[in-house]
């Protein structure tokens, strides 16, 4: 064989092999970054818009149904931009006051997991269920939701609500046998968490056991106390069907409230 044909395929083979290499380290990259598949019909959201992830588990040359897909649980970067239900459906809520903001959605399966991005924009239909809750404005407030004036709730206050669905009868969907579903968050991003603080690092004792929807009564529970905070923000997502309407609420000592 002659020193060029040596040559040649020495060539080839060391770009043959750096493609081989290359191939096998993006697979393994791919697996290592996050072993999850996680999906959406589109990644960007409009207020009011929802998207239904997919979840699925990441393999070599593709994805594979997951073994347990029940299993699955979510946790949404910013609860008061994109909203995630424990189906994992993801709807945008808020983008701050700005033009467009970014969020993500975190699903885990056992020890896999895997991450979605979302674009979030100020504009679309908006909430297509009025959340009314009878209660005192609270302004100010920096990460507020859209279209959703928040509302103050003081320690062990219990204020009465409705939900509505926007149709020419307004009809009331606040019970939960007429289908509608309610999903809390308590600032950790994980909807219904009944331990928020071992994610935020406070507001110990304030979960759904302590801030009750109480859909039968038409009365919205604050917790008894909120320990040592000056204040907490809770938000609950309203869902009836393909309707969903929401409202943060600002929980507030007894003490700071004003006198009457």
């Amino acid at each position: 064989m002659s020193r060029r044909l040596i040559w040649v395929a020495g060539f080839l083979l060391v770009v043959v092999g750096s493609f081989v290499l290359s191939v096998v380290v993006g697979l393994w990259l791919r697996l290592w970054t996050s072993e999850l598949d996680v999906s959406a019909p589109h990644t960007t959201l409009r207020m009011g818009e929802t998207v239904q992830l997919a979840v699925a588990r990441k393999t070599w040359f593709g994805v594979e149904p997951l073994e347990h897909p029940e299993r699955t649980m979510y946790i949404t970067t910013w609860e008061s931009m994109t909203t995630v239900e424990p189906d994992g459906r993801v709807t945008g809520v808020g983008t701050w006051s700005k033009a467009r903001e970014t969020s993500g959605v975190t699903a885990f399966n056992g020890k896999l997991h895997g991450r979605i991005g979302l674009s979030v924009r100020d504009e679309g239909p908006g909430p297509s269920l009025d959340f009314i809750v009878d209660a005192p404005s609270a302004v100010g407030m920096a990460a507020a939701t859209c279209c959703s004036t928040p509302v103050q709730l003081v320690e062990g206050q219990r204020a009465a609500f409705r939900v509505l669905r926007q149709d020419p009868q307004h009809n009331d969907v606040t019970r939960r046998d007429t289908g509608t579903r309610y999903t809390l968050f308590f600032g950790s991003g994980v909807p219904n968490d009944p331990n928020a603080a071992k994610i935020v690092g406070y507001a110990e004792g304030i979960g759904p056991a302590t801030f009750r929807v109480d859909d039968e009564s038409g009365r919205m529970v604050a917790p008894g106390s909120i320990g040592h905070l000056n204040f907490f923000t809770v938000l609950v997502l309203a869902r009836n069907g393909e309707a969903v309407g929401w409202k943060q609420i600002k929980l507030v000592h007894a003490s700071a409230a004003p006198e009457h």
